[in-house]
């Protein structure tokens, strides 16, 4: 404990010595400091006293559930302490985007942005982002909000409550992400029709769509990539809602087929959502799905479908190449998994111009090398 309130202490003081004090500190438990039940709560009690830092202390160990249960707990602990819940006469009005990161995609900073400019180009307002480059004082906003707009489908149970609230709450359809052209107009015209400006949202999908017929329109590299990646089959391993949105835009737009798909969920309202949102897909492709598989199964399942290649995050790499399958890095979160510095979403009509680079990568793995690791092994 004396460690902690050290600790503490010298945080906010070096930030004040260097005249950018923190608007809030947080004290998040391991498993150990959990077990041991080291009174964090009352050690950040006494340094905001101290300092008048917001110091917010977290039980956090691993063993209370996954990194949705974490998210529930941070997003909630931040608006029950700072968010505003005056009644307001004015008409509630926009979103708020909830946890982005949650998505399950390695490139969501740039999908984030791609989405709010989507939703502000169809006449919604994004009130605040939770959490993408926002500042405290703009969860006075969030109260201001029609709903919430919860990218993963993962339960945040405590935060919804509280969000109710507030009055705002959770837009309950069930839309896929906007992952390619078909997508995007589904998700963006539905929202649009309810919140928005129908007439707005066509607008800024017919411009984008134009927009990447201008980059591929007499593209001999694009033309021999798109006869390439006809009708090549891929396994997936991703987030749920991210993998089944990801497994349609493969198969409409780019005419990739989904053999295996593999959802990762840590809630039943995630696995049914993306369920539900693959029934459009299931008559058109042969698919085995998998719930949370193991790597074993996952790996074992990949070979026996012979797919040409998977997609999944960096840690499965491994994995798909110790059965000779190229791999494609595109889920997972964001930390030791993005090494892409240009800003440009896989998300939206426009990304299908990111996806396109990004498949590419794995077509000419999936041209040259994989009958090189054949060899090989």
């Amino acid at each position: 404990n004396e460690k902690l309130l050290r600790t503490l202490r010298d945080t906010i003081a070096q930030a004040q010595k260097r005249k950018r004090p923190p608007d809030v500190v947080f004290v998040l438990t391991s498993d150990a400091t959990s077990i041991v039940g080291d009174d964090i709560a009352n050690a950040a009690r006494i340094v905001e006293e101290e300092t008048g830092v917001n110091v917010i202390a977290l039980d956090t160990p691993g063993f209370l559930g996954g990194t949705a249960k974490g998210v529930d707990a941070a997003l909630t602990a931040l608006l029950r302490r700072f968010a505003a819940n005056e009644e307001s006469s004015e008409q509630k009005n926009g979103v708020n985007i909830i946890a982005p990161y949650l998505m399950g995609s390695k490139n969501w900073i740039n999908d984030n942005d791609e989405i709010v400019r989507l939703l502000q180009g169809a006449g919604i307002a994004v009130n605040t982002v939770l959490t993408r480059n926002f500042r405290l004082d703009e969860l006075n906003k969030f109260a201001q909000a029609k709903y919430n707009l919860n990218l993963s489908g993962e339960n945040l149970s405590e935060f919804e409550e509280l969000s109710s609230q507030f009055g705002v709450s959770s837009y309950d359809k069930n839309l896929p992400l906007p992952i390619g052209a078909a997508n995007t107009e589904e998700w963006l015209l539905s929202i649009a029709k309810d919140i928005g400006q129908e007439e707005k949202a066509k607008e800024i999908l017919v411009a984008d769509q134009k927009f990447v017929q201008r980059q591929l329109r007499f593209n001999y590299n694009f033309s021999w990539m798109s006869t390439l990646m006809y009708q090549k089959r891929c396994g997936l391993l991703a987030h749920a809602k991210f993998g089944v949105s990801l497994a349609r835009c493969l198969l409409w737009d780019f005419g990739i087929v989904p053999r295996v798909v593999g959802l990762i969920a840590e809630s039943d309202r995630a696995v049914n959502q993306a369920m539900e949102l693959l029934e459009a897909i299931k008559g058109q492709a042969d698919i085995k799905i998998l719930i949370n598989p193991t790597y074993f199964e996952y790996g074992n399942t990949l070979k026996e479908a012979k797919v040409d290649f998977s997609i999944g995050a960096i840690h499965d790499k491994a994995l798909s190449l110790g059965h000779n399958i190229p791999h494609l890095s595109l889920c997972g979160y964001h930390f030791f998994n993005q090494y892409n510095f240009i800003p440009y979403p896989n998300m939206g009509i426009r990304g299908v111009l990111g996806l396109l680079t990004e498949l590419s990568r794995v077509m000419e793995e999936t041209f040259y090398i994989k009958d090189t690791m054949k060899i090989t092994d």
